[in-house]
Parts: structure tokens; sequence; C-alpha cells
């Protein structure tokens, strides 16, 4: 999804939540917390308005549980990166692939995110961050259960695609393949610094970005 256009939504889905579930308006920016995961986001967020120790444990499980609700409500501007489609589609017909969404939204945000994007069809496995505060922890468990779900040769085997040098990282620390994609606020540069076996501007299905994703039929 298209980060520059859903900001605004982003801001509004944390915004208007923590106002409503503390009466306190925090100060959001949406592109402070790109690659983190929301309970992680929201935990920040309430830390830095003031409130921690118990008022935290109270008010954390309660803003994600208003948040999830609250983004159903939303009017949103949902779009897709370029290329994203037509990769899909053409991953789709492959029977050495099995595509699966790995995101740092809450699940029932996350699938409202993908059926608004018209895209949740594309997608066997979902993995969401509804029970993680870390997202190195969340990709560690999802690659753990690829591999054992398709009886992989090793975690290598599962591909991860990010934006993010967070999503870089935590693809490593679970000893994935990570590929990055500078279509969100990173640049090619600093995902290849991050550690990404390859970069790309976008998702365009082009031969190299076929390739690096093992896909066979470059035809």
């Amino acid at each position: 999804m298209s980060s520059q256009k859903s900001e605004l939504d982003e801001r509004q889905r944390y915004t208007d939540t923590i106002l409503e579930v503390t009466g306190i308006k925090p100060q959001v920016d949406p592109s402070r917390f790109a690659g983190m995961v929301d309970p992680q986001i929201c935990k920040i967020i309430l830390t830095e308005t003031g409130i921690g120790g118990t008022e935290l444990e109270i008010y954390l499980p309660k803003v994600l549980a208003r948040m999830a609700l609250k983004y159903k409500e939303m009017s949103k501007k949902v779009r897709l990166n370029h290329g994203v489609k037509d990769l899909l589609e053409v991953l789709s017909h492959s029977t050495s692939h099995i595509l699966g969404v790995l995101t740092g939204n809450l699940a029932s945000i996350g699938r409202e995110k993908l059926a608004a994007a018209g895209i949740s069809q594309y997608f066997k496995e979902g993995f969401y961050a509804d029970n993680y505060e870390d997202r190195n922890r969340l990709v560690e468990d999802a690659v753990r259960t690829c591999v054992s779900r398709y009886t992989l040769k090793n975690s290598r085997d599962v591909i991860i695609i990010g934006d993010t040098p967070l999503d870089v990282k935590a693809a490593k620390t679970a000893s994935a393949t990570p590929i990055g994609v500078a279509s969100g606020v990173f640049s090619m540069r600093s995902l290849s610094i991050s550690g990404a076996a390859m970069t790309f501007p976008d998702l365009t299905p082009s031969k190299e970005l076929l390739s690096s994703l093992s896909f066979q039929n470059l035809c």
C-alpha cells in the first residue's frame, strides 16, 4: 500500500482512537513509525502523552480494541504502489510460490486494508501483529510457521519483501531472504545498507525482480 497516500488515514486512526479512549489528543507522525507494529506504536504514543505504569497497562488494550473498530468506520484512501497488482497476478499463477501478507497492523485492520485495495484473494497466509510488540518476533514466528507448514528446506526459502530497514533487519534476524523495495520513505541505498539481498525501485514484475523471487517462467 502507498504509505504516502494513506498517511492521513494512519494519523487519524491513531489520533482519534487515543483521544476517544484517554481524552488526550496525541501528536502523531506516521512516517516515524515505519516498520513498527501497531501495539508497539500505540505504546510509544501513549507513553509520550504522559501515560505510564498501571495506566498504560489499562489503556493499551482498550486503544487497540477501539482502533480496530475505528479503522473499519473510517473513510479510507487506500492505494496500491506501482506494480503490486501485476506482480501478484503473475505470482498467483506460480506452482512454486505461496503468497502471504506479513504486516505490523492488527489483523482486523490489515484485512480491511487488503479488502479495500482489492487484493485479499491473492493471499493464502496472513501474519498480523495482534500479539506482538516487536517486529522481529512476529517475523520469526511467521517464517517458522511457513517452513514447517510447507516443509521448506530452510528459512532462506521464505522471501520477505519490505520497504523499511526494520523489515529487512527482521527478515535477516529470522534468517529469511529480504528483498527491499523503495516504495515508501526509504531509498534503495538505505535498504541495501540495512542488508537487503536485492533492492528495487518498485514492484513492477521485471525479469530481475522475478528472478530474485526464484520465479522460473521468465518469458
